[in-house]
């Protein structure tokens, strides 16, 4: 508050006594940028950013400023002294004096930004690949170098099949408008227990593109996934809806065994991807709990109805009374609880 008020003087001093981690001093950076302290702010992190520096050899992995070294070289960067920021942090990759993967990522993103892409590829090939050989391929898209990325990206996948990889080259072919290639370079994710490595990240950039998203979730390989088999039924049943298919995409819908919530403000929701916002405002008036009246509410801004929608959305206190109750726990005569752990 002492810093969006103008008396940054004030808001550090109130700080400095109590920074005492990472996240502390993470603050100190967020509410100095811009305000021309970044010397006074480089001599407070300076200490920090040594003391990480020697923990890995004196093996104190959790160090309380692991991400020092990444905002000494933040502050330097944003205050010109850009060559400054690449030299010693580099000097401490170079002599594997940091904690975590953060610093690396923090490293390649800094020589991504001032286009160092020869330093760039030699950090991300070897050991480092899997860390920040991201970086380095999205560097060469922004350099107009989308080909070569893609290369490099698919020989990374020949020698390790790494699903980091699949993912990166998999979202960078769909951004291209190239949604086969990418369902290809995805497909051996399809039916994994956890689809939120190959197969989500291509459903949700396309969850306003239902002809594209109908095609993707219609591919012979993604299956119900396990614990998540509502996001099949859910993602196909927008597809259908958004190109039109409202019925069909209603009775997939009702037809999923564990609903995720209410069938009929999910049928309302569907009619409303498909336009029928008459149709969907008829469902949730028929249902009138607090969630319908809040789904309510977004149907008639959409209609254009303001007025109506701030007059049906339920009161903070309507809200805050429907919330479910907690359940106390039953504690034995020692004071602790007679229900198991798991």
């Amino acid at each position: 508050m002492l810093a969006k008020a103008g008396r940054i003087d004030d808001a550090v001093d109130l700080l400095v006594p109590h920074i005492d981690g990472w996240w502390t001093l993470s603050v100190l950076v967020e509410i100095t940028e811009g305000q021309d302290r970044d010397e006074r702010v480089l001599e407070l992190i300076a200490p920090h950013a040594d003391s990480a520096r020697h923990a890995r050899g004196e093996s104190r992995c959790n160090h309380p400023f692991s991400n020092a070294q990444d905002l000494q070289a933040q502050v330097l960067e944003r205050a010109g002294h850009t060559d400054e920021a690449v030299r010693i942090l580099g000097q401490d990759i170079a002599a594997h004096q940091y904690l975590t993967a953060n610093t690396l990522t923090a490293y390649a993103g800094l020589l991504a930004r001032h286009g160092r892409l020869d330093e760039l590829h030699e950090l991300a090939t070897g050991p480092n690949a899997r860390t920040v050989l991201d970086v380095y391929a999205g560097a060469l898209r922004d350099h107009g170098r989308a080909e070569e990325a893609e290369t490099v990206m698919r020989e990374a996948i020949a020698a390790d099949d790494w699903v980091g990889y699949r993912a990166w080259l998999s979202s960078a072919l769909l951004e291209d408008g190239r949604l086969d290639d990418a369902i290809t370079v995805a497909e051996p994710g399809f039916g994994w227990y956890d689809c939120s490595n190959l197969l989500a990240p291509l459903v949700y950039p396309l969850l306003h593109r239902p002809e594209e998203l109908l095609h993707l979730v219609e591919h012979p390989r993604v299956v119900p996934h396990h614990d998540h088999e509502e996001f099949q039924h859910w993602w196909r049943a927008l597809a259908l809806a958004g190109v039109g298919r409202v019925d069909e995409a209603i009775a997939l819908a009702e037809a999923d065994p564990r609903p995720w919530t209410d069938p009929r403000i999910l049928k309302a929701d569907l009619f409303s991807k498909a336009g029928q916002f008459d149709a969907a405002a008829a469902e949730l008036r028929a249902l009138g709990t607090i969630k319908a009246r809040e789904e309510l509410c977004k149907v008639l801004v959409r209609q254009g109805q303001a007025a109506e929608a701030i007059a049906i959305h339920p009161t903070a206190a309507e809200q805050r009374a429907a919330k479910p109750k907690p359940v106390p726990v039953p504690l034995g005569e020692d004071g602790y609880s007679l229900e198991p752990p798991f």
